[in-house]
């Protein structure tokens, strides 16, 4: 089962509501979960022939960059 999404989008809550103390800690500790859809995605939506595992990490990083945009920029957010 894949559920990289729904973990990313549950790291993003973690890093903006529960201020973890290594956040790169915490990313190295589950990348490989947070990242496990995202294979797929390189080699099929954006036509990387076998994406190495720094791509597909990078790309989860991107992800994750989004995520927390999108959320900062929530009008919630900036009351």
């Amino acid at each position: 089962m894949r559920t990289g999404k729904g973990l990313r989008n549950l790291f993003t809550i973690i890093l903006l509501h529960c201020n973890p103390v290594d956040p790169h800690r915490l990313w190295e500790a589950t990348r490989v979960h947070l990242c496990d859809d995202l294979h797929h995605h390189l080699t099929r939506r954006l036509n990387i022939d076998d994406p190495t595992e720094e791509q597909v990490y990078d790309y989860g990083l991107y992800e994750v960059d989004m995520v927390l945009r999108k959320k900062w920029k929530e009008p919630s957010r900036l009351s």
